[in-house]
């Protein structure tokens, strides 16, 4: 089992019910073919998922997966992942983060760890330079994940190790729980990982490595390295990143009518200014922190020192998605009141997208009178309500009162719930929506509604291009040809979409942030994430073959679902953006047009129009024999 250059060459196979760890080792092939993250992970749980376990079932697997650029030098490097079945939608589950974890993993000496099983009693996995064993976490179950990471740490007696988590809504099988890592600031947030992480009993993994990632060129390492500090120092759109991170964009987005107000029904917010930055967000912002091997620093510290939302000194902050799900979406424009929520969120182990989602569609439940103040024992649900969302956050993580319903996810509680609801959740698949409206920006219709896992915008963000004036052609991906086109209209958008998809899926796979990797194109083009790829590995990946990874590897996800029973009508919107169009603001007037676009997407993307499937055709031009067999079976 011994590494090759990128790769450690290792797979550590935990086995919860019985208690035994096994190592085997990574094929060089198939680092070839899905390369990584979510492609190497998503291989693994499409070959030995058997297709009647079910998410929480104790068969289901967890995949931690690393990439080849993970824990090398490269900037924005730090990525890992986690795959599995979601209990969120019952199809293919992936979160990704940032942090140190990834690389601290990767310098323990393993790619990826697949956990099976459940484990007797809670346990922790410990893995210090190649040697790993199970503890007793029982002492742990039931605390914040903050309190586990630090009480961790010092059990192992090493303040250098790095430790992911879940909270007591893992534990208590929310199903949109996450897992956190770094001290409870980063999250592999979505999909309901951190539920299926509760299920199996395993409360963290404390990882300690020492050893280099081996590369193959060290001077081209360094040469690429210096090639791109060059460029972030003259790139625009870097800089404001590294001044403000992913919050400086609230602004914009909201001008441009992107960003939910009020359950998606507004395109107006009055209090946007207090949270936006520069502006009200400032008053509680200390500092930003870093990933591993990153200069951006785009993660904002803050402290809210008292009052009714003190949080602890220097806790991480909202970022953008936080500051539209628990403050615009909830029509809460306190900064001290979200980064509050926040916390919460980062605490109990909530993914803060979903739970912004969930309380949108719980809020106006109660406005409408389908939800009452007796359900909530005594808690006024309002709109604006930052005290009523904080109490009902505690509901959810333990699961208390109406909390257990909530805790269900908005598409299962709308279900529950009845009097029509559904029609207010905002949800695709089962995945509550992030906070990108496509009625501002049409390609993102198409972004969520084909996604695998839901409604995810990593899956493949338009806005960098849908937002530049009509017929430009965006310094993002200038190999292959994109041009901007009116983002309220329908024209080009399949291709903008089925393009940035890839692109997303192949930047994702590599272990890159693709905040920097893929949204920035004139700081991480493309050919830096090549010649870097090829320094670390070897192995040389021309622009139209990263292209066709991040193919392979979405086409390999939708097979995932359609081999567990996924229909091709699960390709759709939320009713409400396909029917009610935006009041006022930036998309004044617009309506999602995805029934006008859907099937120019399926012909590019080469899936059959009766059955949503991906063609065997396709699949055999992708190298993926094996899948187009169990999709399309020769009698």
């Amino acid at each position: 089992m011994d590494s090759f250059f990128g790769y450690r060459g290792k797979i550590l196979d935990v086995e919860l019910t019985k208690g035994k760890i096994a190592q085997r080792p990574l094929s060089r092939d198939i680092a070839k073919l899905y390369v990584g993250c979510v492609g190497i992970g998503g291989k693994i749980l499409y070959d030995e998922l058997p297709t009647w376990v079910s998410p929480l079932d104790p068969d289901n697997l967890l995949i931690f997966t690393t990439g080849p650029v993970t824990g090398t030098p490269g900037l924005s490097a730090g990525r890992h992942s986690v795959v599995t079945k979601s209990p969120l939608t019952g199809f293919f589950g992936d979160a990704s983060a940032g942090g140190f974890w990834g690389a601290e993993l990767k310098k323990a000496g393993f790619d990826a760890i697949i956990f099976r099983g459940r484990a007797p009693k809670p346990v922790y996995l410990w893995i210090r330079d190649g040697v790993s064993e199970l503890r007793d976490a029982s002492g742990y179950w039931g605390t914040l994940t903050r309190e586990a990471d630090r009480a961790i740490k010092e059990e192992v007696r090493d303040t250098n190790a790095w430790v992911a988590t879940i909270g007591p809504a893992g534990e208590n099988l929310v199903r949109f729980a996450g897992i956190a890592n770094d001290d409870a600031d980063r999250y592999a947030a979505r999909c309901g990982v951190g539920a299926v992480m509760g299920s199996k009993r395993l409360k963290a993994i404390a990882v300690r490595g020492t050893k280099p990632v081996p590369v193959y060129d060290e001077r081209g390492i360094r040469e690429c390295l210096n090639e791109l500090t060059r460029k972030l120092r003259a790139d625009q759109i870097t800089q404001w990143t590294m001044t403000w991170g992913t919050s400086g964009s609230f602004s914009t987005m909201m001008e441009f009518g992107d960003t939910p107000i009020k359950n998606w029904t507004l395109g107006e917010f009055k209090d946007a200014d207090l949270l936006a930055t520069p502006g009200g967000y400032t008053k509680i912002r200390k500092n930003q922190r870093t990933c591993f091997s990153c200069t951006i620093h785009c993660r904002p510290v803050v402290t809210v020192p008292g009052g009714p939302y003190k949080t602890e000194q220097n806790v991480e902050g909202p970022e953008y998605e936080t500051l539209g799900a628990l403050g615009s979406n909830l029509l809460i424009g306190n900064p001290e009141a979200v980064a509050k929520l926040n916390d919460l969120c980062n605490l109990y182990g909530l993914d803060t997208i979903s739970t912004g989602g969930v309380l949108g569609w719980a809020m106006e439940s109660y406005e409408r009178g389908v939800i009452t103040q007796q359900d909530l024992g005594g808690i006024e649900l309002n709109f604006g309500s930052a005290d009523a969302a904080v109490k009902v956050l505690e509901m959810i993580a333990y699961r208390k009162g109406f909390g257990d319903i909530l805790g269900e996810g908005t598409r299962r509680a709308s279900r529950i719930v009845g009097h029509d609801s559904q029609k207010w959740a905002v949800e695709v698949k089962g995945l509550e929506m992030p906070m990108h409206d496509p009625r501002a920006f049409q390609a993102m219709s198409l972004t969520y509604a084909f996604s695998a896992v839901g409604a995810d915008h990593m899956e493949g963000e338009t806005m960098p291009i849908e937002s530049l004036p009509p017929g430009t052609e965006p310094p993002l991906y200038p190999e292959y040809g994109l041009k901007a086109t009116d983002r309220l209209g329908t024209e080009g958008k399949a291709q903008i979409a089925y393009t940035l998809q890839n692109a997303y899926n192949a930047a994702s796979a590599l272990g890159y942030c693709l905040i920097a990797a893929a949204s920035s194109g004139t700081a991480y083009p493309i050919e830096h994430n090549l010649k870097f790829y090829t320094a670390a590995t070897g192995f040389v990946m021309s622009a139209q073959e990263f292209l066709m990874t991040g193919e392979r590897i979405y086409n390999l996800k939708r097979a995932f679902n359609f081999k567990h029973g996924m229909q091709k009508d699960e390709d759709r919107l939320p009713e409400r953006l396909l029917k009610e169009p935006l009041p006022s603001g930036g998309a004044k007037g617009s309506v999602a047009h995805f029934d006008e676009v859907k099937n120019d997407y399926y012909v590019i993307r080469g899936w059959d129009m009766t059955t949503g499937k991906p063609t065997r055709e396709k699949l055999e031009t992708l190298g993926m024999n094996d899948v187009a067999q169990d999709m399309w079976p020769k009698s």
